[in-house]
């Protein structure tokens, strides 16, 4: 569950991850706008790109792992953006309203 931190930002769990320097300071949840899609991919891989976050790594590799479990599949965040694998658009929107995110 996403909680406050006592400085400035959001983040997911009390500690950043060991060794990650980041000048990003992570928006709070209602005020960002999520944009889920999803691509067709080599050989017919359907993925699910998570994208328009404004986040430290620490947080998306955290948000990543929330939505992975969520939607019972892998996956992946690189270059801001986050991949599930398979169609779970429906899925990741409900975790991330459910959870005071703006998605669409």
């Amino acid at each position: 569950m996403a909680k406050r931190t006592e400085g400035e930002g959001w983040a997911f769990v009390s500690n950043e991850v060991p060794g990650v320097e980041s000048e990003t300071i992570s928006l709070a949840p209602e005020d960002q706008n999520a944009r889920i899609r999803f691509e067709k991919r080599k050989k017919g891989k359907v993925v699910t790109i998570v994208s328009n976050l404004v986040l430290t790594k620490g947080d998306m590799k955290d948000l990543a792992k929330e939505l992975r479990q969520t939607c019972g599949t892998g996956g992946t965040f690189k270059d801001d953006v986050i991949e599930l694998q398979g169609d779970c658009q429906d899925h990741a929107r409900e975790w991330l309203l459910k959870n005071g995110w703006r998605a669409r």
